[in-house]
């Protein structure tokens, strides 16, 4: 019997290392020779196990997406049916901790997609994704409201619980978290 193949601990390995790289330099700001220092590897491993810087972000595009569904569908199944909306939003939004080390990652990537038509078309379906979620727990929970009213609350719903973080982290005066979940309850009370 052979050896278990290493090939997907190393790209593992390389992902976790290049985040770490992110969260300090930023995605441009980083090279195949600071994730090898960060590994203790030579740099040419790299380019072994994902080809080009192309490649590389496009598999950590891929773990980030993972870990904001993920992150979106675990709060979505511990959601209780007789739960409101905003429990929802408390939990999507977690501890502040994991909200900036998300939120750097996530404004990296989706600052390179503006050149990465790849990354772009991942992050689509990412948003597509928590469209449909909020839209179908709103409809569940306001089936009265126009669909021209709940498309609209839906949309503002989704960019307040997307961009309210990042207002966070680069230091927006007042509580940006705070004042989403205010926003949010109010375009909730505009739908009964």
């Amino acid at each position: 019997m052979g050896r278990k193949s290493l090939a997907a601990q190393r790209r593992e390995d390389i992902l976790d290392a290049f985040e770490q790289c992110i969260l300090e330099r930023g995605i441009e700001g980083t090279s195949f020779q600071h994730i090898a220092q960060v590994l203790g590897m030579d740099r040419k491993m790299i380019s072994h196990y994902f080809g080009n810087r192309e490649a590389l972000v496009d598999a950590m595009t891929q773990r980030i997406v993972d870990a904001f569904d993920s992150r979106m569908n675990e709060a979505l199944a511990n959601l209780t049916p007789s739960a409101g909306f905003m429990e929802l939003v408390d939990a999507f939004y977690g501890s502040k901790d994991g909200i900036k080390r998300t939120e750097i990652l996530w404004t990296e990537i989706v600052a390179y997609a503006t050149r990465s038509e790849t990354v772009r078309d991942r992050l689509r379906q990412s948003y597509d994704k928590m469209l449909w979620a909020v839209g179908e727990i709103l409809k569940r929970e306001y089936p009265k409201a126009p669909a021209s009213q709940l498309q609209t609350a839906i949309y503002t719903v989704v960019t307040l619980l997307d961009r309210s973080p990042t207002f966070e982290l680069i230091g927006v005066k007042g509580s940006p978290l705070k004042s989403a979940k205010v926003a949010i309850a109010t375009v909730l009370e505009s739908l009964e």
